[in-house]
């Protein structure tokens, strides 16, 4: 090969890997969204379970030693 042919594959190779990166990048981009709303959406369902547990731990103050209603 001549030195020409050789800086058009070259170019070639490199036009390549730029659209490679910016297409990589796009996807890291959007991941990047996705996990951080999956980051809040997972500390809300967090906060909600916790406040589920305390309001059944308050409700049962004093119903485990009594029978349930319809005894």
């Amino acid at each position: 090969m001549n030195n020409a042919a050789d800086i058009v594959e070259l170019q070639h190779q490199l036009a390549f890997q730029e659209q490679t990166i910016d297409t990589l990048n796009e996807v890291v981009s959007q991941q990047q969204k996705d996990i951080t709303r999956l980051d809040r959406a997972l500390g809300l369902l967090a906060q909600q379970m916790t406040n589920l547990q305390q309001a059944a731990d308050a409700g049962q103050g004093g119903q485990e030693a009594s029978q349930p209603p319809h005894y």
